[in-house]
């Protein structure tokens, strides 16, 4: 069964502002647990305000909350296909620059990065300094690609 996605109308990203400086916030969706928590800890040493989710339908339930300044998104989901839903957010008017991360260095990984709106593709394990290069990109040039594979 699939759930139909429907976006708030005025899904904006939350201005957040701590000490006069903005807060980026960066929503990450990998259903490991210790990927998730890894990847906050990064990001909060380096002021971002992480928000971590376990699936798919997780992350779409808190969107109501505001939309994140960049999702990192993990291929292989419990729920479904990371590409599958970037294709799903896209086709339903959100654009989040995104940068999507996987184990795997295959092929159809490739073909399917390819197609979708990804900013970057990197490969896990994940250094900190490629990531948050990736992610000041993402934020930086709200979407404009970086189609290159990282190999880490």
């Amino acid at each position: 069964m699939t759930a139909k996605i429907s976006f708030l109308p005025n899904a904006a990203t939350a201005n957040r502002v701590q000490s006069g400086v903005p807060v980026r916030s960066v929503a990450i969706v990998d259903d490991e647990e210790c990927v998730c928590r890894a990847f906050a800890r990064l990001l909060r040493a380096y002021s971002f305000h992480p928000q971590t989710y376990r699936s798919a339908t997780e992350f779409l339930q808190a969107l109501d909350t505001g939309v994140p300044d960049c999702l990192i998104l993990d291929v292989h989901l419990g729920d479904m296909n990371g590409f599958d839903f970037l294709r799903r957010l896209t086709g339903g008017g959100l654009h989040i620059p995104t940068i999507v991360v996987t184990a795997r260095d295959e092929p159809a990984v490739q073909r399917d990065f390819a197609s979708c709106s990804a900013t970057a593709l990197l490969l896990k394990p994940v250094g900190g300094d490629v990531l948050l290069k990736a992610i000041e990109t993402a934020i930086g040039t709200s979407g404009s690609r970086d189609a290159e594979c990282r190999h880490l």
